[in-house]
């Protein structure tokens, strides 16, 4: 549900904006993206646009040093603060720490005012604490002692890196300290903008050209044949070129789905979980809007989703069918190919969304795998012999991947895998990747791949 924003009462404060939306996001575990894209509908200044986006997502990314940093000036927990409160420390001392070009001075004072304004809860008599906290803070600077890296390299790396230590602890059984450290810095940094370019529409070159005379640069991925990095422009979707379906949103791992899956002009395709349409309508780019795709979800809101991404890229193959994954109640006959994209605890999209890692419990993931291969059996029930189906999932976790797919292989042996180095359109050279590639699966992993973590494996049904 989108946040009803009126000129009236939307005051074009950056600061006070992201401090809106940070209290929403903690209090009402509102997300972020749709809160961000709500309030920055509202506002026609590019700067004030990046302005607040980068305090949401600093602030997200950086939550739990930030607050390691604040607990030494304070007599009492942060959970003793009104939320209010706490986000105004965490913006000031973001601005502190990380964004040098801002004057200390400046940071603090707007933080005092800020908290002056609101009366909430009582926050305005936390004035004089705030500016006490931060100005303790911008003495020290980062001279503080971090948790013994020797001692507890798990604690000393979620609070470095701002990770949940029950991920920080999973992540170190298995890959060990370095690699973590090097996900965990990845996680951190700035997610880029990537686009897919409609082609049945225009072309990437055609669609860059475009962009250029709006004065946008879009710079080529040459690792996929459809994907452009934007390069500091947010509002893609005020954009002429958006709404009148040139591109679409969309990061580089999950375009792979598509052509990983290897669809034919022709073909009949079951998309078990479809929404928002992003997948679905990248199969119908690349068979040319020839052939069947149904798209199923269980919620009649978000196959509108579908429906509006379809119509707005002029796309007519799909069909959408409003159905549980686990039943596929309404659908008929078999199909060449069935794409299952499962639910998960979306733990490879972190750097993206920087909320999710403070949303997410460890005893989600012991959930899911039951759900996934709910869904994964009975979408494996329409693929037709000779069929293919692929399996994704946009997280790190192996209970919701490689272990999914081993468990399905069990139950089902005529479903064999498939080697995914010819499917790829750009080379691998890893040996890790090498070998699961090999294997029909491939585990995608944002510091060695430079794309958001996502897991994909391949199968096909023999006679």
């Amino acid at each position: 549900m989108r946040t009803k924003i009126t000129n009236n009462s939307l005051e074009k404060n950056a600061r006070q904006i992201a401090v809106r939306i940070l209290t929403r996001v903690e209090k009402d575990s509102a997300y972020a993206n749709l809160l961000l894209r709500d309030y920055l509908s509202e506002l026609e200044d590019g700067r004030d646009r990046r302005f607040i986006t980068s305090l949401v997502n600093g602030v997200l990314k950086n939550k739990l040093l930030l607050d390691y940093a604040l607990r030494r000036h304070l007599t009492k927990p942060m959970s003793a603060l009104p939320f209010e409160v706490r986000a105004v420390l965490r913006v000031g001392a973001f601005q502190i720490l990380f964004l040098t070009k801002i004057p200390v001075a400046a940071a603090i004072n707007e933080a005092v005012n800020l908290c002056k304004n609101i009366k909430h809860a009582g926050c305005h008599r936390y004035s004089a604490l705030v500016n006490s906290v931060l100005r303790r803070t911008a003495e020290s600077g980062w001279n503080f002692a971090w948790p013994d890296k020797n001692k507890q390299p798990w604690r000393y790396l979620a609070v470095r890196y701002s990770h949940p230590e029950w991920l920080v602890k999973r992540w170190q059984k298995r890959w060990g300290t370095e690699e973590t450290e090097q996900l965990l810095k990845a996680n951190n940094e700035p997610s880029p903008t990537i686009i897919r370019v409609n082609t049945l529409k225009t072309s990437r070159e055609e669609l860059i050209a475009k962009l250029e005379s709006l004065n946008l640069k879009g710079t080529v991925i040459p690792r996929l044949p459809e994907a452009i990095r934007m390069e500091g422009f947010g509002g893609l979707e005020e954009l002429p070129l958006f709404k009148e379906g040139f591109f679409t949103v969309q990061d580089e791992s999950s375009q792979l789905v598509a052509h990983i899956l290897g669809v034919r002009l022709g073909q009949r395709v079951l998309d078990a979980c479809s929404a928002p349409g992003g997948k679905a309508t990248h199969l119908a780019q690349l068979m040319e809007n020839k052939g069947e795709i149904i798209a199923v979800d269980i919620y009649p809101q978000k196959l509108e989703l579908v429906e509006q991404l379809a119509g707005r890229l002029g796309i007519s193959i799909i069909r959408t069918v409003e159905s549980d994954a686990r039943k596929l109640e309404g659908i008929e006959g078999k199909f060449d190919r069935v794409l299952v994209d499962a639910p998960c605890s979306g733990l490879g999209v972190i750097r993206r969304r920087a909320d999710l890692r403070w949303q997410k419990r460890e005893d989600e993931i012991e959930k899911l795998p039951e759900l996934q291969m709910e869904i994964l059996l009975q979408a494996a029930s329409f693929v037709a012999d000779e069929g293919e189906l692929v399996y994704s999932t946009c997280t790190t976790e192996p209970e919701e991947n490689f272990e999914v797919i081993k468990a399905f292989r069990r139950l089902r042996p005529e479903f064999k895998p498939v080697d995914l180095t010819p499917l790829l359109p750009f080379a691998i050279s890893a040996e890790r990747d090498v070998s699961q590639l090999r294997k029909g699966v491939w585990q995608i992993l944002p510091h060695l791949h430079d794309m958001d973590g996502f897991f994909i494996a391949k199968l096909k049904k023999e006679r």
